[in-house]
């Protein structure tokens, strides 16, 4: 009775059993074979084209693994793999194992990741060769403020009451000595304004007059126009500064890309 598929595949992975079948098979190729229903298949097929030729025997009982399992004892059994026409015995290439499979998917996952550091470091570098600088201002600038304030500007106002310092009757030379007194509180060794200057002359006009006319006996007849002479300092305004300006607070600013960092 022909061995049945069920049991050639259980009974493939042991030695004995082979060697008995003329399979030419080591221990790891049998259980490769014994793992593949297709490859167990083809060597179903070829295990039967044999027997079927061989001459019979009698069959019998192997002991394996504590059961006995049928073998076809065929004596004139050939203990050469099967011919060319027969399918030969399939396994895994290395291409279809699970650790191929993982390397493959581990190279594909590291190129992914080198790629995307490669945009990175290119970005990064236009990012820095493209930076705009460009000064921030943080505080504005606080300009100077003024304040007016009145100050002597080293020159002179002289003024004339009109009320003559001679007295009627009074003797010439004394006028004159009171006139000189006048002239010289105001006029003398000071730098004047125009119209004050004008005003000191014409006194001392008056008075180089009197002394040309100056003799014994003559007293003051008439009180003319010339009076007591006043001086004050000339004053101005002029604007003077707070000393309170403040210049900006800046500082350089950088933007990448025309929107990373600080851009205007």
């Amino acid at each position: 009775m022909p061995v049945s598929f069920e049991d050639f595949r259980s009974t493939l992975p042991h030695a004995p059993a082979r060697d008995a079948w003329g399979l030419v098979l080591t221990d790891a190729e049998a259980q490769q074979v014994a793992a593949d229903e297709q490859a167990s298949r083809a060597w179903y097929d070829y295990f039967l084209a044999t027997t079927a030729t061989a001459p019979t025997a009698p069959a019998a009982a192997a002991p394996l693994g504590g059961h006995e399992l049928p073998v076809a004892a065929a004596p004139g059994f050939a203990a050469a793999p099967p011919p060319a026409p027969v399918a030969a015995p399939w396994a895994p290439t290395p291409a279809e194992s699970p650790e191929r499979k993982s390397r493959v998917g581990l190279w594909v996952t590291l190129g992914i990741v080198g790629a995307l550091l490669l945009i990175a470091a290119i970005v990064t570098v236009f990012a820095f060769a493209t930076a705009r600088h460009w000064t921030k201002i943080d505080v504005p600038e606080k300009p100077e403020t003024f304040h007016s304030e009145e100050y002597e500007t080293g020159k002179y106002l002289v003024a004339d009451d009109g009320v003559s310092p001679c007295a009627v009757d009074q003797d010439w030379t004394d006028c004159i000595g009171l006139m000189e007194a006048e002239y010289a509180g105001a006029c003398a060794g000071v730098d004047l304004i125009p119209a004050s200057a004008d005003l000191c002359a014409q006194h001392r006009t008056e008075i180089d007059r009197m002394i040309a006319e100056d003799a014994d006996g003559m007293y003051v007849a008439s009180l003319g126009d010339f009076g007591h002479l006043t001086r004050t300092p000339e004053t101005a305004t002029r604007q003077v500064s707070n000393d309170d300006a403040e210049a900006a607070v800046t500082h350089e600013a950088v933007c990448y890309l025309g929107f990373l960092g600080e851009c205007e």
